[in-house]
């Protein structure tokens, strides 16, 4: 398969997509088209090449796979996953139609919408708000990449069928002038029905932490419009390399919790509430192929590296930053003191 270059028509230059306008933009004359309108002037005919494999304690590294640029004959080299990436050589953003065409093309995409920028400025902003971190990180730690990656997600819809029996009770308390009563009365409670759940995401990369892209949750999925290839340059994209049979139980374990969950809450009025036999099963599902904009931020201090991930549409940061306890002490001992000083106070006055 070819590779599908975006080289500006006016000049030459590597176009990119923009966030801002959500247009491709040449940075060098400041073109711009409509994705939907844009028309490669060069693109390659070159099939991937397999490089040769290497490998490290024993573990066989992911297959590699050589391409040539169509704008100035530079080897391109990108792993099975990556799909959309840079020339080496003249800067050009490329992606591999095989890697988005046929049973790997997305049905949907949602478009960068924060750039590079947002996302260092964001990355300042959160570490400023942390109270309990080293002081001299937000000094002496840099940012030593920042990579805009379409990561691929299956969206699944399923509907889930529900049955659950409850022991409930409830108590009345009285008393008269010899002695105190209780009264316990039992009931069983049934609750069955379904509940439909549409597009919920599990990415599909084995190269992101799984705990990292579901914290980036919600993504506004009214955003989400047909894929085209267009939305990828300038940025880097995997395909898929978890299928859509691996990742399903992952779906389905979040609908069953959460419908178990909802079902529970339309019980109320009782003092105590035991399940007895709770059942969830799936009646049917399906799913779709999604391309969903993240940054990958990697900074290091003191010979450690920290990953963070900024959702690329709406701004939503998470990752962890290093502990400081003189800093916990710090904010925690003037809070301790104050509060020992009103209880003596308070106690003081009442007694």
């Amino acid at each position: 398969m070819a590779l599908q270059e975006y080289e500006c028509p006016a000049c030459g230059g590597a176009m990119e997509f923009n966030p801002k306008t959500q247009k491709l933009k040449c940075p060098y004359c400041d073109s711009e088209f409509d994705v939907k309108d844009y028309v490669a002037n060069h693109n390659s005919n070159s099939t991937g090449i397999a490089a040769e494999s290497t490998s490290e304690n024993g573990v066989e590294s992911e297959p590699l796979f050589i391409y040539t640029c169509g704008s100035c004959g530079g080897e391109i080299i990108t792993t099975d996953s990556l799909g959309s990436t840079k020339c080496p050589f003249c800067s050009n953003n490329v992606v591999v139609k095989e890697k988005f065409t046929g049973e790997f093309k997305p049905d949907y995409i949602i478009p960068f919408a924060k750039t590079k920028e947002d996302a260092v400025s964001t990355y300042k902003s959160y570490v400023a708000a942390r109270k309990l971190i080293p002081p001299v990180f937000a000094e002496q730690n840099h940012i030593d990449e920042i990579r805009g990656i379409y990561v691929p997600f299956w969206l699944y819809d399923a509907t889930e069928h529900f049955s659950g029996e409850y022991k409930a009770t409830k108590h009345r308390r009285w008393s008269d002038s010899k002695y105190y009563y209780t009264e316990t009365k039992y009931y069983s409670v049934l609750r069955e029905g379904t509940e439909s759940f549409n597009q919920v995401p599990v990415d599909a990369s084995k190269e992101m932490p799984d705990d990292l892209m579901d914290s980036l949750e919600p993504f506004d999925r009214s955003k989400m419009i047909s894929f085209n290839m267009g939305y990828l340059a300038g940025f880097l994209a995997n395909k898929y390399n978890v299928s859509s049979d691996e990742s399903i139980s992952r779906a389905l374990s979040r609908m069953e919790n959460t419908t178990t969950f909802d079902f529970r809450q339309t019980i109320s009025g009782y003092d105590s509430l035991t399940p007895v036999n709770v059942s969830c099963n799936t009646v049917k599902s399906s799913h779709k192929y999604a391309l969903y904009p993240v940054y990958i931020l990697n900074t290091s201090w003191n010979d450690k590296n920290y990953l963070f991930a900024m959702n690329g549409q709406t701004g939503k940061f998470v990752g962890k930053l290093p502990f400081s306890f003189t800093q916990a002490l710090k904010y925690y001992i003037p809070f301790a003191l104050g509060f020992t000083a009103i209880a003596y106070i308070a106690l003081f006055f009442f007694m």
